[in-house]
C-alpha cells in the first residue's frame, strides 16, 4: 500500500467516492426509467413511486464503494489514468448493487416495502 499525506488520503477518498457516486448515478438512471415504465403500467405518477431517501442512500453506498476501491488500488495521485477512474466508477455501480442485495437479504421486510407500501422486492428502481 502506498504512503500518502493526510491531504492526499482525503483527495484519494473524495476522488474514488465521487467516481463511485457517478457509477451509481448511471445505475439510477436505468432504475428511474424502469420506475417510469412501472408508473405508467399501474396508472400512477412517478412521484407516487419515487423514494428520495432510497435514492440518496444509493448514492452514498456508491460513494463508499468507490472510495474503498480507490484506497485498495493505491494509485499515484499525480498520474491517475482514465481507466483507474472508470474502475472506481464501476466499483460504485457494482458495489452498490452487491451491498443492497446483501442488505435486502438481511432485512427482507424493510427492503420489500417502499414508502407507499408497495412490494418492491422484485424490482430495484432507484439503484
Amino acid at each position: 500500500m502506498a504512503t500518502y499525506t493526510g491531504t492526499q488520503w482525503i483527495e484519494l477518498i473524495v476522488l474514488g467516492g465521487l467516481a463511485g457516486a457517478l457509477g451509481q448515478g448511471a445505475r439510477c438512471i436505468i432504475g428511474l426509467k424502469k420506475l417510469g415504465d412501472q408508473a405508467t403500467a399501474e396508472g400512477k405518477t412517478r412521484e407516487e413511486l419515487f423514494d428520495a431517501a432510497r435514492l440518496v442512500t444509493s448514492f452514498l453506498i456508491g460513494f463508499v464503494a468507490g472510495a474503498f476501491a480507490a484506497i485498495f488500488a493505491s494509485p499515484d495521485l499525480a498520474k491517475i489514468q482514465i481507466e483507474q477512474f472508470l474502475a472506481f466508477a464501476s466499483a460504485g455501480y457494482a458495489g452498490a448493487d452487491a451491498i443492497e442485495a446483501v442488505i435486502s437479504r438481511i432485512e427482507p421486510n424493510s427492503a420489500a416495502k417502499d414508502s407507499t407500501g408497495t412490494d418492491s422486492s422484485k424490482s430495484d428502481y432507484l439503484g
